[in-house]
């Protein structure tokens, strides 16, 4: 048998503790699509982000979470909600791993995506800003409108 090339088995050992399934996921987006838009991925990850939720818009922001949690990206939860800001919290077991990264995973896709579904839920303009927390292990998500 031979021997695992260097850079394959970097690969599975830097995905070791994320399902199979995820991997090649994992791979487009920290890999191949920032490789692929250069600087302007963010700026394009949370415009394609909003695009997402139009084509897919929550009836509710209960459905947003299920969404979440369907698409594979971890379990979200609305944690404050005040006149004109939405506070989410991203965590689970795929966060936690994203979380140690190395260039950080950019979660300007799903930023994009919870302003574009709080825009269409309550039909003012929003925009997000997500921050990470190594110690608590989850990501938030600000949405202001």
């Amino acid at each position: 048998m031979n021997k695992m090339n260097d850079q394959i088995a970097n690969l599975f050992d830097q995905y070791q503790d994320i399902p199979s399934s995820l991997i090649g996921h994992e791979v487009l987006r920290t890999q191949l699509l920032p490789d692929l838009l250069g600087k302007e991925s963010d700026t394009i990850l949370y415009i394609m982000g909003k695009n997402l939720a139009r084509y897919y818009p929550c009836a509710s922001l209960d459905e947003i979470e299920t969404f979440f949690t369907t698409m594979g990206w971890d379990h979200i939860t609305l944690e404050k909600e005040k006149k004109n800001e939405y506070h989410f919290s991203l965590k689970g077991e795929l966060t936690t791993k994203r979380l140690t990264y190395n260039p950080p995973y950019s979660y300007k896709l799903e930023a994009g995506f919870l302003a574009e579904q709080i825009t269409l839920l309550k039909e003012k303009q929003a925009e997000c800003a997500y921050e990470t927390d190594q110690r608590n292990q989850t990501v938030s998500f600000e949405v202001v409108t």
